[in-house]
């Protein structure tokens, strides 16, 4: 990509060649100008703001906004206000606008053809044709390239407040994220900051609009007296209406937004959990759930939708109303019509219609959008931020140093800490204490998470590792450097330490190999570990280490512990959380926490350790899941479908949104408004008008007879006004329903077909371009699609009924019509290749948008321990600045057909112009009249229509890449259900085998039967293929071979109903958004009575006290309450299975030893299957199954494994 400043010849020239030869890529666009870099309009944004912040108690983005921009956007306001009141030759427009000229030269020359007047010479004709002509080609020569800088400009704004968006989140503290929500903020990015763009475009028009409203209003009044207040007083009446809906728009879009907010959260959620939805059977759960703000949310989209309805209906009537009451008016206070009378005031409403009723309300209703969305930015910009003077001094010391004095923390106004008084040196100091005693909120009081009362210090460089891994979308070279400059010795030292050397070479990639969202495709242990060579390979002086080695088995957590705390951290201060009290023997300070307090106890080295102490014997890697590599460049990348929106696309949304019946009748409503439109114009401006003369007619014997002809005429138009009222209200009201179920029915597919779809497509997609598609691709159904459509049909319909007019005047302009169609056609097709093109590739380059605000806001706390917010901003701004880009190529290829088709434009009304002046003799001047003005009318709507449809097409895209999602692989739906099933839990595998993908089998031809009741342990090294065999039971992948429970074939069942009769216990304690009942019984398959003795028998009964308490990310539970939730969610099941796959692996022992206690008590009489982690709970089985290589290599009793001393089992527990 290479910088060039855009222009309508060489820039869109060289891109439609290459548009048109190939689809477009990203290599194919020029780099965006250096005026439009995200990075240089992110730091002035957020420089003026902490200017106004200094300035003001209550800053203003408005007025930042206009600190910035608003002199370069006045400038806008003020060229386009000059350009419409350039002063022209007396005779000609003495003292009129260039832009209002045009209706008085056309009425000039319209009437030269009326029959006996003298007034005017054919000289004079030519020149008032000449003004028309001419005027017109400035006029769009001026508007196209006036867009452009405008557009441009709009997209400056957009892309400053989407960095200075970002650029806040990076500061909030995680109290205030929580309470924003991710949703909210991919909202705004995708959605309502486009207001600003197009707010943009329309603002200026509202007071430039007001002065030419009085400037016309002054020229209908010197043509026609007091009668013109009649016409225009009904558009200034619609003034206050419209300001009134814009106030009721912006309430409406706050609801509208808030709505998406929580629709979008709630699909990030499904997306993050999907495996653990699968695995409850929590699918209609879930679906319903989405479905019920589904349907809040287009309720409120619509409630909006009624009012642009109001507003579109009012707009496209308004200038035949006014012109009715006007002309009504004017005849019954005894006035005659004439010809330059009747196009003069039809062409000042037509200009009036365009500011009234088109420009002004635009601005108004784009006003109301651009109102709402800086209300929604700013509750973000006066969230609380992290403490803007960081006490972390950055430098090197030999002394690290960590001192709090008097530090009280407070959530919420929760007080979680109080009076803290610390001073920790150098050495290993571990941190211990209950489970939900704030260990892991210690160490971000330490980053600076929260705000705090008192002082901090801190002496030192700080790296960190926190509790749950955070993995970035890259390579896994790229999480471990993590912008730090590459040290070959070092990073080979870290991968050593951290026991990475093995995995890496196993993977096909090696360290190259793509980390997926959340590290989906790594297991759990390998996650931790490079979570942990990231803190390590930074050179600090202080380590926070957040329990990050309780996912590691006992083999790869001592070696860590020993070659990595204990000697590659002697000499650094090392702050270390553990659940493992054996680690404590090696502590130089203990500091422990418990009841708001946070104190040095080292006498709990001594006394207390036996008590707290339980036996830790573990065994080896206990996650087994398959790397998916993939190569680097195709992070984030998207599969792009090519060449024009298949008919297909068109035809499934229709039926998505009634059908072709009920399409059809629409259609049908359209013609019939657009016939009574043509009818009623033909009749006022051709058959009546055209034979009314400029003389008096009071004494004359024709007197009666027109009179009475013009009586006819108005009650004819009466009664079209009416019905056109209606008909147009139905045909809105009627179209926009129809949108709304097709919107409706694809979110409700689009949705079914994700939670359906098998596992494979989520270790293979990106949850930022799967929330691609329910972000902006459904606003753009929803929101934007609908207006679209509509007015690419209104105009069609319109422009077959000015055709029929024209010909009907001079069948011979049918030629040159029918040459402009097929010219503006073949423009539209070859702008279409490129637009349409264009159009994917600015939805995919909005993938890594998502994606990483997505990645970056998950690991905001580990970002501000290192220090990388700049690191990962610049990586924000490259990704805006390729959206850029593609965004603007995509609106300078649409400008530059615009001016393409008003060249055409142009020249077609001079061939209609000419061919008049040239043999006026036989024509009249109704036919001149409408001809010309007609024309005018066609060509204005026509290049606008073609680019619409264009737009139209190009929305399509939107449409068609939801559909591509609607036909991925699903799990199957059919499948019996067996009566009290299973009874005995007895489990049988035969000969099962599983491959991720085709190149790599996970497990290998596995035979083996688990009775009922037993308790069997599984163990292994990496990749062994433990959790697989867990895999094969809820059916998540598909097998070869029979699984069968209590002799019935899996294969056979319903997958909802199979699923629904195992328990499983994850490792990670998964909680969902909504109240706690929720997330024990989401099925509502039990009573509160019930729900209450679990939590009880869950040890819960301390920390839950209201089962109708909600949870959301901003629920303040730790990880052992959220796995006691977990063990009641268990329990609440009652099913035969039990599966606990490492459930206790990151808690302490204490809760260790809770939940041991509760599952001997209520699982006696299951089938309990547990993938080890520590040996207590192996040990205690009644059978050990030994896995290496997706194989059973060993199994037997724990005892008689242990009497081999070649067994891999007792080699495992001699390692140990």
């Amino acid at each position: 990509m290479e910088q060039q400043q855009p222009n309508l010849n060489s820039y869109t020239t060289d891109l439609f060649k290459k548009g048109f030869r190939k689809d477009l890529e990203e290599d194919d666009l020029y780099e965006v100008l250096t005026s439009c870099r995200s990075k240089n309009l992110g730091d002035q944004l957020e420089k003026q703001w902490e200017i106004e912040k200094k300035k003001f108690k209550k800053p203003s983005l408005i007025r930042v906004l206009c600190s910035c921009f608003g002199k370069t956007y006045l400038l806008f306001g003020l060229m386009q206000l000059i350009m419409r009141t350039i002063l022209v030759n007396h005779d000609a427009i003495t003292n009129y606008y260039c832009r209002l000229a045009v209706p008085e030269a056309l009425g000039k020359l319209v009437s030269f053809f009326t029959p006996g007047q003298t007034e005017l010479t054919k000289e004079d004709a030519y020149c008032y044709a000449a003004v028309v002509i001419c005027l017109n080609i400035v006029n769009h020569i001026y508007t196209q390239n006036y867009m452009i800088a405008l557009t441009e400009f709009g997209i400056k704004v957009r892309t400053a407040i989407c960095s200075f968006v970002y650029r806040k989140a990076l500061k909030m503290t995680e109290a205030s994220l929580s309470d924003i929500t991710m949703g909210k903020i991919v909202t705004l990015i995708t959605k309502d900051v486009f207001a600003v763009e197009m707010v943009i475009l329309f603002a200026n028009d509202i007071w430039i609009g007001f002065v030419q409203t009085g400037i016309i209003c002054y020229l209908i009044y010197r043509k026609i007296g007091v009668a013109a207040f009649a016409g225009v007083g009904f558009f200034l009446v619609l003034l206050p209406v419209q300001i009134l809906i814009g106030r009721m728009a912006t309430s409406l879009r706050l609801k509208t937004s808030k709505k998406t907010d929580e629709r979008i959260q709630l699909t990030q959620e499904i997306l993050s959990i999907i495996k653990t939805i699968k695995m409850y059977a929590w699918e209609s759960f879930f679906k319903a759930k989405i479905s019920i703000g589904r349907k809040k949310e287009v309720t409120a989209i619509f409630k909006l939708f009624y009012l642009k309805i109001i507003i579109i209906v009012i707009g496209g009537l308004s200038a035949n109303i006014g012109f009715y009451f006007l002309i009504m008016t004017y005849v019954w206070m005894g006035n005659y019509i004439t010809a330059e009378i009747v196009y003069f005031i039809k062409s000042c409403f037509g200009k009036l219609r365009h500011l009234l009723s088109l420009m002004i309300p635009l601005g108004i209703t784009f006003g109301a959008e651009f109102c709402a969305t800086l209300i929604r930015l700013k509750s973000i910009l006066e969230a609380e931020e992290v403490s803007a003077s960081r006490s972390n001094i950055e430098i090197t010391t030999k002394d690290p140093t960590i001192m709090l004095n008097k530090v009280t923390v407070k959530i919420r106004g929760v007080e979680i800490f109080r009076n803290i008084s610390l001073d920790i040196r150098k050495g290993l100091n571990v941190v211990v204490g209950p489970v939900g005693s704030g260990k892991t909120t210690f160490l971000k009081t330490i980053l600076e998470d929260y705000r705090i009362e008192g002082h901090l210090t801190i002496y030192g460089k700080i790296s960190y590792a926190s509790q749950e891994p955070w993995l970035f979308p890259s390579t896994i070279k790229h999480n471990i450097l993590f912008g730090e400059e590459f040290n070959q010795d070092r990073y080979k030292e870290v991968l050593e330490i951290c026991a990475l050397n093995k995995d890496i070479t196993s993977f096909i990639f090696g360290d190259n190999t793509i980390v997926g969202d959340n590290g989906l495709n790594l297991s759990k242990g390998q996650q931790a570990r490079i979570n942990l060579a990231r803190a390590l390979y930074r050179s600090a002086d202080i380590y926070l280490l957040d329990d990050c080695l309780a996912a590691l088995d006992g083999n790869v957590s001592d070696h860590i512990f020993r070659e990595c705390i204990l000697k590659f951290l002697k000499n650094n201060l090392c702050i270390f959380v553990t659940n493992n009290y054996d680690h404590i023997h090696k502590a130089d300070r203990i500091i422990k926490i418990d009841q708001q307090s946070v104190k040095f106890d080292d006498k709990l080295k001594t006394e207390e350790i036996e008590e707290l102490k339980h036996q830790e014997i573990t065994l080896t890697n206990f996650v087994d899941d398959v790397v998916m590599e993939t190569e680097s460049s195709k992070i984030y990348k998207e599969t792009k479908k090519s060449g024009k929106v298949d008919f297909s696309t068109y035809k499934k949304y229709i039926t998505f949104g009634g059908g072709y019946f009920v399409f059809s009748l629409i259609m049908v409503i359209f013609v019939v408004v657009q016939s009574i439109v043509s009818y009623s114009d033909k009749v006022t401006l051709e058959q009546n008008l055209s034979s009314y003369k400029l003389k008096n007619l009071t004494n004359s014997s024709e007197y009666v007879e027109i009179a009475e002809r013009r009586t006819s005429v108005l009650n004819l138009y009466t009664i079209i006004i009416v019905s056109l009222t209606i008909l147009a209200l139905l045909k809105s009201l009627a179209f926009f329903l129809f949108n709304r179920n097709a919107g409706i029915n694809l979110h409700k597919v689009l949705i079914t077909k994700i939670i359906n779809a098998k596992m494979t497509f989520f270790d293979s997609h990106f949850i930022g371009n799967i929330l691609n598609r329910f972000a902006k691709d459904l606003s753009t159904i929803d929101e934007h699609l609908p207006f679209v459509m509509s007015e690419c049909f209104e105009l069609f319909f319109i422009s077959l009924g000015i055709i029929f007019l024209v010909a009907s005047v001079k069948p011979i302009f049918l030629i040159p019509a029918t040459i402009f169609f097929v010219i503006a056609y073949l423009f539209r097709y070859v702008y279409l290749r490129t637009g349409r093109s264009l159009q994917r590739l600015e939805a995919s380059t909005r993938s890594p948008l998502i994606g990483h605000l997505n990645a970056s806001l998950e690991g905001l706390t580990t970002i501000r321990a290192f220090k990388a917010q700049d690191i990962i901003r610049d990586e924000f701004d490259r990704h805006q600045d390729l959206y850029t880009s593609v965004n603007y190529t995509l609106h300078n290829s649409m400008r530059a057909l615009a001016f393409v088709l008003d060249g055409l434009c142009s020249l077609f009304i001079t061939i209609v112009i000419v061919r008049f002046l040239a043999a006026p003799v036989d024509t009249t001047v109704g036919d001149v009249g409408m001809a010309i003005s007609q024309s005018f009318h066609l060509t204005g709507l026509l290049q606008y229509g073609i680019r619409r449809w264009a737009d139209f097409e190009n929305q399509m895209t939107s449409v068609e890449r939801v559909l591509e999602y609607t036909t991925v692989d699903q799990e199957p739906e059919d499948g019996k259900t067996v009566k009290s099933w299973p009874q005995e839990g007895k489990i049988s595998y035969e000969n099962v085998s599983m491959n991720y993908n085709e190149d790599r089998q996970v497990l290998k031809n596995l035979t083996f039967t688990i009775k009922p009741k037993q308790k069997i342990g599984i163990v292994g090294r990496t990749g062994a293929g433990k959790s697989s065999i867990i895999s094969t039971l809820f059916r998540l992948y598909d097998i070869k071979g029979d699984v069968k429970i209590d002799d019935v074939n899996i294969q056979e069942l319903s997958l909802e109903f199979l699923r629904s009769s195992i328990a499983i216990i994850p490792q990670d304690p998964i909680l969902i958004s909504g109240t706690i009942r929720d997330n024990i019984d989401p099925l509502k398959k039990l009573e509160d009575e019930e729900i209450w003795k679990i939590i009880k028998i869950a040890k819960l009964e301390g920390t839950i006290s209201n089962l109708s308490d909600t949870i959301d990310s901003s629920t303040n539970f730790s990880a052992g309450q959220k796995q006691l939730i977990c063990l009641a969610r268990a329990i609440a099941r009652k099913n035969k299975i039990v599966i606990l796959d490492e459930a206790t692996a990151n808690l302490d022992n204490e809760t260790d030893s809770i939940i041991r206690d509760v599952i001997e008590e209520n699982f006696a009489s299951c089938t309990l299957i547990v993938i080890a982690h520590r040996l207590v709970s192996v040990l205690s089985s009644d059978v050990v199954m030994v896995i290496d290589e997706g194989q059973i290599v060993e199994q037997g009793e724990p005892s008689q494994l242990l009497e081999s001393k070649n067994s891999l089992f007792f080699e495992m527990i001699k390692q140990t």
